[in-house]
């Protein structure tokens, strides 16, 4: 299982290896309006284990694109993480 630290929130949610990192709805205060990456609800800020989330997909560089992010910011409901242990904030 691979864990996901919400650092807001003080507390960190277990979910499968290879999961989307949306298995957190309803798990933590992080909203997931559109879930397609198109809205930006769920954008968050990887403090640590970028290393172990995938690169984003389509549907995420283009959300990430319209949001102007920087290269520590994900959108959740694409994101997937490979395992070990992933810190965010929102």
């Amino acid at each position: 299982m691979a864990e996901v630290e919400i650092k807001n929130e003080g507390k960190t949610v277990e979910i499968p290896d290879g999961s989307l990192l949306g298995e957190l709805e309803g798990k933590c205060a992080i909203l997931f309006a559109c879930k397609t990456g198109s809205c930006g609800s769920c954008k968050v800020r990887v403090v640590e284990g970028m290393e172990n989330l995938e690169p984003p997909n389509e549907a995420e560089k283009i959300g990430l694109e319209t949001f102007g992010t920087d290269s520590k910011e994900r959108l959740l409901c694409q994101c997937k993480i490979k395992k070990g242990k992933v810190t965010i904030e929102y």
